[in-house]
């Protein structure tokens, strides 16, 4: 039964990645894109508007420091 399972999730893993490598130039591009007006706006949000989504302002200044190709999930 372990068997199956472990061989189960290498196909999965490989087909993960057989996806992510499939991603164009543009799309990655635009994603680059919407990352760098996506932290930038949350750079410009007020201190209350943070406070309502529960994020603090080193949260953001952390976030928004990172650079727009880094697009592996939010850092803590």
């Amino acid at each position: 039964m372990e068997c199956s399972v472990a061989s189960h999730q290498n196909a999965q893993r490989q087909q993960a990645e057989q996806c992510v490598s499939k991603v164009t130039w543009r799309e990655r591009f635009y994603r680059w894109r919407q990352l760098r007006r996506e932290r930038y706006a949350l750079r410009h949000l007020s201190d209350d508007m943070l406070k309502d989504i529960g994020i603090s302002r080193d949260d953001v200044q952390r976030e928004s420091h990172r650079p727009f190709w880094d697009d592996r999930g939010w850092r803590r």
